[in-house]
């Protein structure tokens, strides 16, 4: 494999059992993507209707049919003001949601590595709880207008978020799974973040229309409780002598410099590029995806006049395809084809430009699923590319690079609403589809910076093997 020019030693020990429910961190990530995303669609409605209502100054009347799951011509003549100013609050909420924990990810890298991963994966499960129950509250005070939505954020800011719990997720698995199986564990990572997603957008809809969203909204946040105490209580630290506290020395300027000074160090075989390239391109890829991402339940509103319900079930279709996508394309087609992890993901992001030309000039539903299938393994460059640092690096060194990789990612939240929520309102009455072209243009960049990491790894392949043959020559 062109991809393996430094294999990892076999001889790693684990600290906990593999496969054992110490072990288990996919079961509290299944339930908190699931409450997540049971709640997305509902609360998306509920700011559209308090915006419509508080911001805009409609009647109740008039407004009321924004919360239903089932889109009707009621609101046709409102759609385009309330979905520019409600785009304007989630901009300002998600913005604030995630740029103090960008900030905090500089620091956590190198703090996880003499204090642990749990934390990282127990407190923003902690944070997540207190948001769901903030969203009950705010979908029950119809005094309040949208930008009180902003404050739902703030605990799972405070800790560390989405960004955190990653950050420790992947650092957790590079502790306890072997070379061997680092891929298909990083991929079974993503995998159960689209289960997660799958079954709470196929059931929100139903849920809302059978006990009410206030309902929902409590289910959910009763589902986050139970991640975080399953979390808190069954998963075991995977860090052998990991200290135990160490709250109050997170922000540690000298866990910024330990983090840059291990990761960006002088390696053999451009390492140090292919690292510094990686990190770019993993940006590039987030941006593309959760950009129009953010904005695409207003786009299928708006062009293709899709309820809540069809978004759903898009939505639910879409991303089983993705989970589906992940296994079959590492468990069969990489080995089939004899794939290294940079060419898959360089093929995966041209079938993703494909996606976003098609969605771009879409007029008909199914224009939209068959742009799904044409990146079903759009899923898979994110585990592909941390695979590939997993074969080239000393083991040691991989948990540092992959929380130099966690933090260049970070920004990612704070920059995609900075830039597709303001281009989405911007071209909404010209040309809705501008957030596809913009994507596209962002994958071109990262394929053609994936093409330069390829090209490292030949090099490194050839030194190796001329390195062994002199090296038979002598003996």
């Amino acid at each position: 494999m062109p991809d393996d020019n430094e294999p990892r030693s076999e001889d790693v020990s684990l600290p906990v059992s593999k496969r054992s429910i110490a072990t288990t961190i996919e079961l509290p990530l299944f339930l908190n993507l699931l409450a997540l995303s049971l709640t997305g669609p509902a609360i998306s409605n509920i700011v559209l209707y308090k915006t419509c209502v508080h911001s805009l100054n409609y009647t109740v009347p008039q407004c009321k049919p924004f919360l239903s799951p089932i889109k009707t011509n009621e609101t046709a003549l409102l759609e385009k003001d309330v979905e520019k100013y409600s785009t304007y609050v989630s901009t300002v909420k998600l913005v604030l949601e995630y740029i103090f924990p960008a900030f905090l990810s500089l620091f956590l890298g190198a703090w996880s590595d003499t204090y642990g991963r749990k934390p990282l994966i127990v407190w923003p499960l902690f944070g997540a709880s207190i948001t769901g129950m903030l969203l009950v509250i705010f979908s029950l005070m119809d005094s309040l207008g949208p930008w009180w939505y902003i404050l739902t954020a703030v605990p799972s800011s405070l800790s560390g978020g989405y960004i955190a719990m990653f950050t420790g997720m992947y650092c957790y698995v590079s502790d306890t799974s072997t070379p061997d199986s680092t891929s298909l564990r990083m991929t079974m990572i993503d995998a159960t973040t689209s289960l997660g997603i799958v079954i709470g957008s196929v059931l929100c809809t139903y849920f809302i229309l059978t006990i009410g969203t206030t309902y929902l909204l409590l289910l959910a946040a009763t589902i986050s409780v139970i991640a975080y105490s399953f979390s808190n209580i069954w998963i075991k630290e995977s860090l052998s002598g990991a200290l135990q506290g160490g709250g109050s020395k997170i922000l540690d300027l000298l866990l910024i410099k330990e983090m840059f000074n291990e990761s960006l160090k002088e390696r053999p075989n451009h390492q140090r590029t292919q690292i510094f390239l990686i990190c770019i391109v993993s940006v590039n890829v987030i941006l593309a995806y959760t950009g129009p991402l953010s904005v695409e339940y207003l786009y299928t509103r708006q062009k293709l006049q899709w309820s809540l319900q069809e978004y759903t079930t898009y939505s639910s279709f879409s991303t089983a395809l993705t989970l589906v996508g992940g296994f079959f394309g590492v468990l069969v087609v990489q080995k089939a084809l004899r794939l290294g992890d940079i060419g898959f993901s360089i093929a995966v992001l041209i079938l993703i430009i494909a996606n976003n030309m098609i969605k771009m000039f879409a007029v008909e539903t199914w224009h939209m699923y068959l742009a799904c299938a044409m990146s079903i393994f759009r899923g898979l460059p994110g585990p592909l590319m941390r695979s590939y640092l997993t074969k080239i690096l000393p083991v040691e060194d991989v948990g540092k690079v992959f929380v130099l990789l966690s933090t260049s990612e970070s920004i990612c939240p704070v920059l995609f609403p900075l830039i597709f929520n303001p281009l989405y309102s911007y071209t909404l009455s010209t040309f809705p589809g501008a957030i596809y072209a913009l994507s596209s243009g962002l994958v071109f960049i990262a394929m053609i910076l994936l093409g330069y990491v390829q090209y490292f790894s030949w090099l490194g392949s050839s030194t190796n093997y001329r390195r062994l043959d002199s090296v038979n020559e002598e003996n």
